[in-house]
């Protein structure tokens, strides 16, 4: 996930968990969308927190790493 990415994403974070649904999938393309809320309706407020976090960490490296460009 870089920058140019997040920037142009509308709902970031959501992009970031179909990211990692679909490094777990093992299913038809077909069936991709519905079992993603599939997933999302299975994860616990415990496991959307671990998500969050990684997902803020990417962030803040991305914010470090641009600033170090400049």
């Amino acid at each position: 996930m870089n920058k140019n990415y997040i920037e142009k994403a509308k709902y970031p974070f959501e992009e970031y968990l179909k990211e990692i649904h679909a490094n777990q999938y093992e299913g038809l393309d077909d069936e991709m969308p519905d079992d993603f809320n599939d997933f999302l309706g299975g994860l616990d407020g415990e496991e959307y927190i671990k998500h969050g976090n990684a997902f803020v960490k990417i962030l803040l490296n991305l914010i470090e790493t641009e600033k170090e460009k400049r």
